[in-house]
C-alpha cells in the first residue's frame, strides 16, 4: 500500500505542477484535424513522464545486403527495361543488359558489387524496383516498423528525453536506467527474430520488468501481432495471466494505431498512463468495502439473540418479510456511511482519483469501438436499475411494485384448445408449459407495496383482487433515454431497459391495464416465473410462510375454477363460448393483453404472463411517485376561448 501512495504522490504532484498552464478544457484540435501530437504530449506531462524509451529490432543495425533486389531479379519480377534502368546505375553489372545470360551469374554479379555501392545508388535501385512491385515495394524484414517507428518519434520525441534501443542495447542499459530514479514509459516490440532472439522476446522482457521496474514506470507492449480493436485487450488479459505480477502496469497497444493514423495512439496512450491510478481506486474501494462489511457483520453478531428475535418478528413476520433480507437491511445500515467515510480518508484514493480527472481533460477522439464500449457501461448501469428475474423467481420472491412482466398471447384461443390438445404438458419441475406467439408486450406493476403484502394467513388485508400495469414502450424515433423520469406528467422514462441494446423505455402512466392479481401471484410461485398453476401442483421449495398459505388458496382456487369450467361444459356449445366462460372464470374480461386457458386435462390455469425483472430503488418508489401525481392532478373545465383563436 505504501509503494501505491508513493507513485500515487509523485504522479499527482507533477500533474498538479502540469496543470498550471494547461486550460480546463484542453483543446488540442486545429480546425477539424485531431492532434495527436498536442495530445501525447499533454498525457505524458500531466503524467509526469520524465523519459520515454522504445525498444524494437528496427532500432538495431541492419545488414543491407540487397536482398529485396536480388529477390525481385530472381523471381523475374521486373522488365528488360527496369534491367536496364538498374545496369545505368550500377555500370559494373553488363549481365544485367544481357537477356539470355543465366539468372545465377547475374544474381552473383549484382551481390558482388552491392556490397561497394554507395548508398544513394542502393536507394535509386530500390526505387526501381519499388515502381514494379507496386505499393508495398521490395519490402525487407522489420521494414513494416519503418513508419511505426518514425510516427512514434513524431509523436514523443519533442519534449522529453526520448531513447531508441535495440534488444541488446536495452540488456546493456537496463541497470543502469532502472536505478536513475526517473519516471518511464517503455515500449517493447514483440517480436526480436530479426536480432536471434525469440518471436516474444518483448513479453518477456515486459514479465521481467513487472517485477523489477519501479512503481513510476509504464509499459507497453507494441505490436504488429494485434489488430487495433478488442484483441488489444483480449491479448492483455491473456499475457496478465501469463505474467503473474501486476498487470496494471502494462497494456498492449498495436502499431496499427501508428501505421495508419496517429489518431488512436493518445488514447492507448492514456490508458497505459492511467492503468495503475484505475487499479488502486479498485483497490481502495475492495479495502473499504471488505473492511467495512467485516465491521458489519461483527457488529450483527454482537446483537444480542432478544434483540435479533424481536427485529425478525413483529410487523416484518406479519408482512411475509424473509428473515435473511432483515438480516441484511440492519447489516446495511451499518455501512450506510463508513464505506464513503474510508474512501474519503484514504490518501491513496484521492491522488489517483486527481491523476484520473487531469489526464481526462486532454480531449481524445471517440474511442475506436464506441457502440461497444455503451454497451458495457449499458451493462453495468442496467444493475442499478434492474433485478433480474433469475434469482426472482428461483427464491420465489414475493409481489412488489416495479416488478415488470412479459405478456404474450397463446397460440390457441379457449375454444380450440380442448380440440386442438396442442399443450405440450408439462416441463421440467412439474410446470405446465404451453406455446406462446406473437410479440411480447412489457408491463410494470403500479400499486401501494401496503397493498401487495400477503399476511399470515395468505391473504391481502384489503382484500385486493386486481391490480394496475403500465406498459413500457420504445420511445420515439429519433429520442434516446439516458435519464429516469423525464419532464412528462403522463409518463416516466426508464433507461437501460433493453439488454442487448442498452436501450430504454417509457413508462405509459395514461395507457393502464387492470389485472388479476391471481395471474401475478401464480408467477412468484411457480419454478418457471410464468403464471400458471395445477391443481395437483406441489409446493416449491424456498416459498416464505405467508406465501406457502397463499399457495393453498391459489391451488384451491384453480380446482374450483377447472371443475366449475368442466360443468359448464363449453365446447359443447356453439360459437366462442369457451372464450368467454374463460374470461369470465380467470379474471380477464377487462384484460384484453391478458391470455388465459383452462386445461381440463391438466387440471390448471395458464395465464400469458411472466415475471422477468424488478425495477430497483429509488426507481420504484420514484415511479409511484409520479403515478401519484398523475392521478391526484387538478382537473379544470376547458376555457370557453377556443385556443386557436386565442
Amino acid at each position: 500500500m505504501l509503494m501505491h501512495e508513493e507513485s500515487a504522490a509523485k504522479d499527482v504532484a507533477a500533474a498538479r505542477g502540469g496543470l498550471s498552464h494547461i486550460p480546463a478544457q484542453v483543446d488540442v484540435e486545429a480546425g477539424s484535424v485531431f492532434d495527436a501530437k498536442a495530445a501525447s504530449h499533454q498525457l505524458l506531462e500531466l503524467a509526469a513522464v520524465e523519459r520515454v524509451i522504445c525498444v524494437d529490432d528496427w532500432y538495431a543495425e541492419k545488414e543491407d545486403n540487397g536482398e529485396g533486389v536480388l529477390t525481385a531479379l530472381a523471381e523475374g519480377s521486373l522488365l528488360a527495361s527496369d534491367r536496364e534502368k538498374i545496369a545505368e546505375i550500377i555500370p559494373d553489372v553488363a549481365l544485367l543488359s544481357d537477356p539470355a545470360a543465366p539468372m545465377e551469374l547475374v544474381l552473383d554479379e549484382v551481390r558482388d558489387a552491392w556490397a561497394s555501392l554507395e548508398s544513394s545508388k542502393r536507394d535509386a535501385v530500390r526505387q526501381i524496383v519499388d515502381d514494379r512491385l507496386g505499393p508495398e515495394g521490395i519490402g525487407s524484414p522489420g521494414e513494416e516498423d519503418e513508419p511505426a517507428a518514425a510516427c512514434l518519434r513524431g509523436l514523443l520525441a519533442d519534449s522529453r528525453e526520448f531513447l531508441t534501443f535495440s534488444l541488446s542495447d536495452w540488456r546493456k542499459q537496463r541497470t543502469a536506467l532502472l536505478e536513475d530514479g526517473k519516471s518511464t514509459l517503455i515500449l517493447f516490440d514483440r517480436d526480436f527474430s530479426r536480432e536471434g532472439a525469440s518471436q516474444t522476446a518483448g513479453e518477456e522482457e515486459i514479465s521481467a520488468l513487472l517485477h523489477d521496474a519501479p512503481e513510476s514506470w509504464r509499459i507497453g507492449l507494441l505490436t504488429h501481432t494485434v489488430s487495433p480493436d478488442d484483441a488489444e485487450v483480449e491479448a492483455w488479459r491473456t499475457l496478465s495471466q501469463q505474467f503473474e505480477a501486476d498487470s496494471s502496469r502494462f497494456l498492449v497497444i498495436a502499431k496499427g494505431r501508428l501505421s495508419v493514423t496517429a489518431d488512436g495512439f493518445p488514447r492507448m496512450l492514456k490508458l497505459t498512463l492511467l492503468a495503475p491510478a484505475l487499479e488502486r481506486l479498485q483497490d481502495g474501494l475492495a479495502q473499504a468495502v471488505s473492511g467495512t462489511w467485516a465491521d458489519a457483520i461483527e457488529k450483527v453478531g454482537l446483537i444480542n439473540p432478544y434483540t435479533l428475535e424481536a427485529a425478525l418478528n413483529g410487523d416484518r413476520l406479519t408482512d411475509g418479510t424473509w428473515g435473511p433480507e432483515t438480516l441484511l437491511r440492519i447489516a446495511t445500515a451499518f455501512t450506510q456511511d463508513s464505506v464513503r467515510a474510508k474512501l474519503r480518508a484514504d490518501r491513496t484514493v484521492h491522488m489517483s482519483s486527481e491523476l484520473v480527472t487531469s489526464l481526462s481533460r486532454v480531449k481524445l477522439p471517440s474511442a475506436s469501438n464506441p457502440d461497444r464500449v455503451r454497451q458495457e457501461l449499458a451493462d453495468i448501469e442496467r444493475l442499478e436499475y434492474f433485478e433480474s428475474a433469475d434469482h426472482l423467481t428461483e427464491l420465489h420472491f414475493p409481489l412488489e411494485v416495479g416488478d415488470v412482466f412479459a405478456f404474450q398471447k397463446f397460440g390457441v384461443k379457449p375454444h380450440q384448445f380442448e380440440k386442438r390438445r396442442n399443450a405440450r404438458g408439462r416441463g421440467e419441475n412439474g410446470a405446465w408449459e404451453l406455446q406462446r406467439s406473437g410479440a411480447v408486450h412489457h408491463m410494470i406493476l403500479l400499486a401501494q407495496p401496503c397493498d401487495l403484502a400477503v399476511r399470515a394467513d395468505g391473504k391481502r388485508g384489503n382484500g385486493l383482487e386486481f391490480v394496475r400495469l403500465a406498459p413500457l414502450k420504445s420511445p420515439a424515433k429519433g429520442r434516446s433515454i439516458t435519464q429516469p423520469g423525464g419532464g412528462v406528467a403522463t409518463s416516466f422514462d426508464l433507461p437501460f431497459f433493453f439488454e442487448e441494446s442498452g436501450g430504454g423505455v417509457e413508462v405509459k402512466l395514461s395507457q393502464q391495464h387492470y389485472v388479476p392479481l391471481t395471474a401475478l401471484d401464480m408467477c412468484i410461485l411457480s419454478a418457471s416465473g410464468e403464471g400458471s398453476m395445477s391443481a395437483e401442483q406441489e409446493m416449491p421449495h424456498h416459498v416464505l410462510p405467508n406465501w406457502q398459505e397463499r399457495f393453498e388458496i391459489l391451488r384451491e382456487w384453480v380446482t374450483k375454477q377447472v371443475e366449475a369450467y368442466r360443468l359448464m361444459e363449453p365446447h359443447g356449445m356453439t360459437g366462442r363460448a369457451a372464450d368467454q366462460v374463460t374470461a369470465a372464470l380467470t379474471g380477464t374480461v377487462a384484460s384484453p393483453r391478458l391470455d388465459a386457458l383452462i386445461s381440463l386435462s391438466q387440471s390448471a390455469i395458464a395465464y400469458g404472463i411472466k415475471r422477468v425483472g424488478r425495477l430497483r430503488e429509488p426507481y420504484r418508489s420514484a415511479l409511484l411517485s409520479r403515478m401519484a401525481q398523475r392521478d391526484s392532478r387538478d382537473a379544470f373545465d376547458p376555457s370557453l376561448i377556443d385556443k386557436t383563436n386565442a
